[in-house]
């Protein structure tokens, strides 16, 4: 399966419809049969004309990553790092940017590994320096549009880490307002939050 979100409404992409909780604010459509309403409804999304709250695709038997393709063909894949940070207390550090709370995240650099980009990252949005990297946790994807107005994919892969710094920095030429430490479930009530950190928060 594959989530990626398009303004907050998560697309799915599935081989198995059986997999998935369908509500009456799921739309489901049937690839390649639905084709042409497919296109049509990710057009719809991106200018935020839709009511349903997710969308599921599901593909023909074996067609999964053929799916997949056809999706990603017309996007820009940016891939990114960033980090699910504990600190001793089993606190989590959370940030604040341009109106969402959010996890620290951000471009990965030319020839820099994705655990190398997520650290970075962290560190120059957080102030914080000392960093023990654990495993990866997922990967999460969302559309938008970049600056040139072309359609984008963030591909962002989020790590684990733990840190013994208790000061914070906020990175405020990247919008960032607050870095806080807030443990789980408190950042989980957090209203405005994106979903795909709440997946990520779900994960752990």
């Amino acid at each position: 399966m594959y989530k990626i979100y398009i303004e907050e409404v998560p697309v799915l992409l599935v081989q198995n419809i059986t997999d998935i909780e369908i509500t009456a604010e799921t739309k489901v459509l049937h690839y390649p049969q639905d084709k042409k309403m497919f296109l049509t409804e990710i057009e719809q999304l991106e200018e935020n004309k839709i009511a349903y709250q997710q969308l599921v695709v599901v593909a023909k038997e074996g067609k999964l990553k053929k799916l997949k393709k056809k999706f990603f063909k017309p996007y820009k894949v940016v891939k990114a790092g960033g980090g699910v940070v504990f600190n001793a207390k089993d606190e989590i550090l959370a940030i604040f940017r341009r109106g969402h709370w959010d996890l620290p995240k951000g471009k990965r650099e030319k020839g820099e590994s994705m655990a190398t980009t997520a650290i970075r990252e962290v560190q120059e949005e957080t102030g914080i320096e000392n960093i023990v990297l654990g495993d990866l946790i997922m990967e999460t994807f969302h559309t938008f549009y970049n600056r040139k107005g072309k359609r984008c994919i963030k591909r962002s892969y989020w790590y684990r880490m733990e840190t013994e710094d208790v000061e914070l920095s906020p990175q405020l030429e990247e919008d960032i307002e607050q870095a806080v430490w807030i443990d789980k479930e408190t950042l989980l009530g957090k209203r405005p939050i994106y979903k795909n950190i709440v997946d990520v928060l779900n994960q752990l």
